[in-house]
């Protein structure tokens, strides 16, 4: 697989050689991860991290349905987005990303999304990508809506985190669509 650029911001292959600073990113911005992401709180050691990006390799390489890459901001890792929940029949699938809370402010996650999308819709052939985001997950909807995806409504309920339910914000982006965005008229 091959790492890609645009500027400073790459998406990389993720390896068992990148567990010690996944984990230092995650445990830095802990609080701040742990709101939205509830894998968070499992993720106790550098060792966890180590069997996730074990597992991503072994399912990348036997063709898992997800993608997923780690961010990175000249040479520092930054953050994780994957395209997963990917159905072949329907050629969709679903985006999800995080950054650190010092990298979070800067349009860096709008490019890296912008390099995941064109990996999906262009490499992967997906015609329909969403993002579920919480209602209240400001940075992430503003993500969305940003790049184009439109809402598509809100799913009550949609997400359990924390022993409560929050209503969700569906968004979607087209092939067509980007496209369009990526080349204007």
């Amino acid at each position: 697989m091959t790492t890609l650029a645009q500027t400073h911001l790459a998406l990389l292959p993720p390896g068992v050689d990148h567990a010690e600073r996944l984990f230092a990113l995650i445990d830095e911005s802990r609080q701040t991860l742990r709101a939205w992401l509830p894998w968070v709180d499992a993720t106790r050691s550098v060792e966890d991290s180590r069997q996730f990006l074990a597992g991503i390799a072994d399912g990348q390489r036997n063709g898992a349905a997800c993608t997923t890459w780690l961010i990175e901001l000249d040479g520092e890792l930054a953050g994780c987005i994957d395209i997963h929940g990917v159905s072949a029949l329907h050629r969709s699938g679903y985006l999800g990303y995080w950054l650190a809370d010092r990298f979070v402010g800067r349009g860096l996650m709008r490019g890296a999304v912008a390099q995941a999308l064109d990996i999906g819709f262009g490499e992967r052939g997906l015609n329909r990508i969403a993002i579920v985001a919480g209602v209240e997950n400001a940075r992430s909807r503003a993500v969305a809506e940003r790049l184009g995806f439109s809402l598509e409504g809100v799913q009550r309920d949609g997400l359990y985190l924390h022993g409560r339910y929050h209503d969700a914000c569906q968004y979607s982006l087209l092939a067509r669509e980007w496209k369009g965005l990526r080349c204007p008229r």
